[in-house]
């Protein structure tokens, strides 16, 4: 339960809407749908537009049901409203005062549900008693979605599918009746081709040689992947390329990678620059084909589309600051950190990785564009350990980002990078778990962990909310 009250409510009236043409729920988490459901004039983006950043002092955040963060899972369904209104906490929203209410005397409730469940006010306590469960035994904080595992365990039942993971909850248990197991891996990596077996070619960048960017090979360097590389759990055709500085698993049928991973120590050399200009250009690679490869010439005909690196130097800003300033810091405050980066395609919005075909149809004669980014940030919470001597007690911060047209999510985007881009990360954590499904990969899989250890550390995740 959070504190409210009717003083801290916000009323749509007051923002530049045509409120006539809405209907909203109201509360601590505002809905919208149009009055007419075939209304020619609605547009959820343009009430989108009409939400955003109008007032000095705003206590919520609009979204359209696809960019709401994906740690919620809200967006699959025709039954789901198209514009959320995400409540501050402790606010709620209303289309205007009624008369009624301007007479009251008295608030008739002093607090509400509903709000955002990252919210440490929308936790509850869990309390198992009997035979089937360990005697005083204390678990970690988990997602409710985890219990319906539980349940069908204690009454000797096969759990349908469902969205929590099996075995994540077996420490509570005496005698669990499954033993989670690791997925097998559906695709290894095949060789990629001899470096010196092709003649270089040309990405269709123009720029002084200077500038270019030099793509150095390098034997397989295990600093890069502490936790093991990750599996892919689908058909498909990639390759592993090491660099000096990072390991990537490169696509061939989307011709970029599915994730790259390297690990900063504290006090790190790594040269993390400025955001660079459209004019970087890179050296082909010649361990991909040029058939397998992207080329400058593509964004030159797609003139709304700019390319980035999952390696420093980050391109926008959102992935500058993140990579230049934060992942620094992150190495400084936790003796060193591994970073897992790359894309995420979820055009369809159902919270599943899209096919090659999907991916294909969504972006006909483009580059393929993701939907999100997403970043695995590990470290060791062992005194004085560094990532790749962790033994045991791994700790983990991960995020999927939403790939925007701009940074209007934050209301003071204007501002140096320092005042917004973390607000922005808090919004999108996420668990390891939801990165899996949207991705298809398997992480962690070399570790001194147990199977369930590694699925509690799965499915936890960090909220960055202060304890009250």
């Amino acid at each position: 339960m959070e504190e409210a009250h009717c003083d801290r409510t916000e009323f749509l009236i007051s923002y530049p809407l045509n409120i006539d043409e809405i209907n909203l729920i109201p509360g601590s988490l505002g809905r919208i749908r149009p009055r007419d459901p075939k209304s020619p004039t609605y547009d959820p983006r343009v009430v989108v537009a009409n939400l955003t950043c109008k007032m000095p002092t705003q206590h919520f955040k609009p979204y359209l049901k696809q960019h709401l963060p994906k740690r919620l899972h809200y967006a699959n369904n025709r039954r789901i409203e198209d514009v959320h209104l995400l409540m501050e906490r402790k606010w709620h929203v209303a289309k205007k005062m009624r008369e009624i209410e301007k007479l009251r005397t008295r608030c008739l409730f002093n607090g509400d549900h509903g709000f955002d469940n990252k919210i440490n006010s929308m936790r509850t306590i869990f309390i198992g008693h009997g035979p089937s469960f360990k005697f005083r035994k204390m678990v970690p904080e988990f997602e409710n979605i985890e219990l319906y595992n539980v349940m069908c365990d204690l009454l000797d039942l096969s759990p349908a599918p469902n969205n929590g993971t099996y075995g994540s909850l077996n420490d509570m248990l005496r005698n669990p009746p499954f033993s989670p197991v690791q997925p097998e891996e559906v695709t290894s990596p095949t060789p990629p081709l001899d470096p010196y077996a092709i003649d270089s070619y040309d990405l269709g960048c123009s720029c002084d040689d200077e500038n270019k960017v030099e793509e150095t090979i390098v034997p397989f360097n295990t600093s890069h992947l502490p936790f093991g590389r990750p599996a892919v759990l689908f058909h498909t055709h990639y390759s592993l390329l090491h660099h000096m500085e990072f390991i990537s698993g490169y696509s061939r049928e989307l011709a970029l990678p599915l994730w790259a991973s390297y690990t900063i120590p504290a006090q790190g050399d790594m040269s993390l620059s400025d955001p660079p200009s459209s004019h970087t250009c890179l050296r082909a690679d010649p361990r991909v084909s040029p058939i397998h490869s992207q080329s400058c010439s593509i964004y030159h005909q797609h003139q709304q589309l700019s390319y980035g690196f999952l390696f420093p130097p980050g391109t926008s800003r959102v992935w500058g600051y993140l990579q230049g300033v934060l992942f620094r810091r992150y190495a400084e405050e936790n003796n060193g950190v591994n970073i897992l980066v790359g894309p995420v395609f979820d055009h369809n919005h159902d919270g599943l990785r899209d096919t090659v075909e999907q991916i294909r149809e969504y972006t006909s004669e483009a580059p393929p564009l993701p939907s999100h980014m997403f970043t695995v940030v590990s470290s060791c919470a062992e005194f004085n350990t560094t990532v790749d001597e962790c033994e045991e007690q791994i700790e983990l911060l991960s995020f999927i980002l939403p790939i925007r047209e701009d940074n209007t999510e934050a209301c003071n985007s204007g501002e140096p990078e320092s005042q917004w881009v973390e607000d922005i990360l808090q919004m999108h954590t996420a668990r390891v778990r939801d990165i899996e499904i949207l991705t298809g990969l398997d992480l962690f899989r070399s570790t001194n962990l147990t199977q369930v250890q590694v699925l509690k550390l799965k499915t936890h995740m960090h909220t960055f909310e202060l304890d009250d």
